[in-house]
């Protein structure tokens, strides 16, 4: 790599854990994706950087909201990258979610022109269904529970560890974790869910749901200050992965506890890395790179190609 602009890495959902966030679990590290963390993070060494000098981790509570993590967390630790390495730029690296902590910084009015090179790595750009099941459901479809994606895997983990209810999932996710509802899938995904009537599919236009994404659209409106404000945009999308696409659901008698339907079965293509589709992470404009790999490797992968990259 030519260039020893500071890199941060930002994880993604369930990429980050520590005392702050359950009790007991020490100084941050990288938790769930611990895996994936350090094999990425030795790379990156490999290729020259410093921790803490060049290179840094921005670990953090995924549970906040995303323009509270953007504006209190990120921009934050962006300043002081700048104040001790005296440049004036610096490089994002992002692994899913972590994606839109850096979209919601570099396109918000606090936004100071700190941002040279984003990277984001199976970022759902327009959202991600499991988001939506556990918000309206509590929990995936029992057709999808064979073979749970990361962030399905971790939620089941998240409520059996905090939420004291079996039934109240729905309330308990809103109140607890309120940057879930900011994961749901946005407009710009598309219609996603079905209902079947006499042997005929139907679909249900996203307008006309309950449970929607004020936040992820207004991001997604505004994606072309990414490019006015002339920060560049590298996309990493996985394919070959069972990525549930849509969701087919039945009518239910409570509507405070099924938003939208109660949903029943999911179906999945091959188009996403297991969690976030490849049509949602290129929801926006930016050099994009196609790798045939899973939501964890996927992250690996695009390391080999970061130095013709930055």
């Amino acid at each position: 790599m030519q260039s020893k602009t500071p890199l941060i890495y930002i994880p993604g959902l369930f990429g980050s854990l520590g005392t702050e966030i359950l009790p007991g679990m020490g100084s941050w590290h990288f938790g769930p994706s611990h895996y994936t963390g350090k094999r990425f993070v030795k790379q990156l060494l490999d290729y020259g950087y410093t921790m803490n000098t060049d290179l840094f981790i921005m670990f953090y509570d995924w549970r906040q909201k995303v323009d509270d993590l953007a504006l209190y967390t990120l921009g934050p630790l962006i300043h002081k990258v700048k104040q001790a390495s005296g440049v004036p730029k610096v490089n994002l690296i992002c692994h899913g979610t972590g994606g839109l902590i850096a979209r919601t910084y570099a396109q918000s009015d606090s936004y100071d022109y700190s941002i040279n090179h984003m990277i984001l790595i199976g970022t759902p750009n327009a959202g991600l269904i499991p988001a939506f099941s556990y918000l309206n459901n509590g929990s995936i479809p029992i057709t999808c529970m064979s073979n749970p994606d990361f962030i399905s895997l971790n939620l089941n983990l998240y409520l059996q560890v905090f939420s004291k209810s079996n039934r109240m999932h729905t309330p308990f996710l809103l109140n607890s974790f309120p940057s879930l509802a900011q994961f749901v899938p946005s407009g710009d995904y598309g219609d996603y869910l079905f209902y079947t009537y006499k042997n005929r599919t139907y679909s249900i236009p996203h307008q006309h749901m309950s449970l929607t994404n004020s936040f992820l659209d207004d991001l997604n409106a505004k994606a072309h200050l990414l490019k006015d404000r002339h920060i560049e945009v590298t996309l990493f999308g996985g394919i070959g992965e069972n990525t549930t696409e849509s969701l087919e659901v039945i009518p239910a008698c409570n509507a405070e506890k099924y938003h939208d339907g109660k949903i029943i079965s999911c179906h999945q293509g091959k188009q996403g890395d297991g969690c976030s589709l490849l049509r949602s992470v290129f929801a926006i404009e930016g050099q994009q790179y196609i790798l045939n790999s899973d939501y964890g490797e996927l992250l690996l992968q695009s390391a080999n190609l970061l130095p013709s990259i930055l």
